[in-house]
């Protein structure tokens, strides 16, 4: 049996403390207390992967998988202490094909590392560091209500270089209340400094319910000044060598995040711990999220918060969708061998139709939206498939 290529992404849901503007699933621990708990949760994880693994549906499409990515993300998984980081990644490769050529690390600069952190991460089969720095402007940060600085922040990144991290990303965040193009000159500055291999932009969205609701409400974002501080940054990441590849993501040449190219893709993954989503097969489902909950039925039947079954004609439309966000786009050949028709013979009126609008370019066998229009591809792909 042929295998297929799968990604791994594991939920570690604790940090010190929840910043107010996150919508991620987390609980506030302190891990010089709270080891027991991490201890449950890695139990957890492993359970709940010899489970899948053992179970039904872990083949998919006739291939069996192999994991060739794992991430870690969070919360804050740097609270975990680097042997606790290898002996996981050794367990999950007992229980599931593991063998990750890029192996993420979520990190917040906030907590710090000495050299033995970074280089124990090394050790664990770290090659690529995720860094939440989301400003490298105090005020903006003060904001947001991060516990780090920006000297913090640009000290973690040249430490985990030194150590002889392989690749190093930076989360950055667009329209914060008080970012100003002094703001903005900073950061940028920082980026051509620090030089990462990897730079996430991101807009703050989905605050509803949170406590910084109120803070956005009480000082209003122009959501045209953060478009264009938006376009103002890529801009400047292009310059520096940092090339867009898809709508928030800007990479070195061979630096390119390969898990999350599996989800813009369309390809298979499997997610463990609360609140991670999983796509395999004709399957979609997100594990609830809720700890408690999540670990009882680990080992047996861990209760889905979403699952949905796959039509062939929905699985062409959402990999259509997820695809487009991609500057390469989609290449029309590989498409239809994969889902058995032609987007461009299916949606022929729709394309000429945005084609005409220069919203969208098909280019020989490839269909992709203009690198200038990413920031409005919802719109654009409400109406191509419609």
């Amino acid at each position: 049996m042929k295998s297929s290529k799968a990604g791994l992404y594991v939920h570690f849901p604790f940090c010190r403390r929840k910043c107010p503007y996150c919508h991620f699933y987390s609980i506030p621990v302190e891990p010089a207390v709270d080891r027991s708990r991490i201890g449950l949760w890695r139990e957890g994880i492993l359970a709940e992967a010899g489970r899948v693994a053992s179970g039904p549906g872990f083949e998919t499409g006739g291939s069996s998988l192999e994991f060739e990515t794992l991430y870690i993300g969070g919360g804050t998984p740097s609270l975990a202490a680097p042997d606790d980081i290898a002996r996981l990644r050794d367990d999950l490769a007992d229980r599931l094909p593991l063998w990750p050529v890029e192996f993420t690390l979520e990190a917040n600069p906030s907590d710090g590392a000495n050299d033995d952190v970074f280089r124990g991460w090394i050790r664990a089969g770290v090659t690529r560091l995720s860094v939440g720095a989301q400003s490298f402007d105090d005020g903006v940060l003060r904001i947001l209500g991060r516990s780090s600085t920006a000297a913090r922040t640009e000290a973690f990144l040249r430490r985990a270089r030194d150590a002889g991290v392989a690749s190093l990303g930076v989360d950055l965040m667009a329209g914060i209340p008080g970012e100003t193009p002094c703001s903005w000159d900073r950061t940028i500055e920082a980026v051509r400094t620090l030089r990462p291999d990897h730079v996430s932009l991101y807009f703050l969205e989905n605050v509803e319910g949170l406590p910084f609701e109120r803070t956005l409400r009480a000082n209003p974002v122009d959501d045209d000044a953060a478009v264009d501080a938006f376009e103002r940054a890529a801009g400047a990441f292009s310059s520096l060598g940092l090339r867009r590849y898809e709508i928030s993501n800007f990479a070195r040449p061979g630096r390119e995040c390969l898990h999350n190219l599996k989800y813009w893709r369309y390809e298979p993954f499997l997610g463990l711990g609360p609140s991670a989503a999983s796509h395999l097969g004709a399957k979609r489902w997100t594990n609830i999220a809720d700890f408690g909950k999540w670990r009882e039925g680990a080992a047996g039947s861990v209760p889905a918060a979403e699952t949905v079954n796959l039509d062939p004609d929905t699985a062409a439309r959402e990999a259509l969708a997820a695809g487009l966000r991609l500057v390469e786009g989609i290449d029309l050949e590989s498409f239809a061998g994969r889902f058995g028709f032609d987007p461009a013979d299916r949606f022929r009126p729709e394309i000429a139709g945005l084609e005409d609008e220069g919203l969208i370019v098909l280019s020989g066998r490839v269909l992709r939206i203009p690198e200038n229009k990413l920031l409005i591809s919802n719109s654009i792909l409400s109406r191509l498939l419609r």
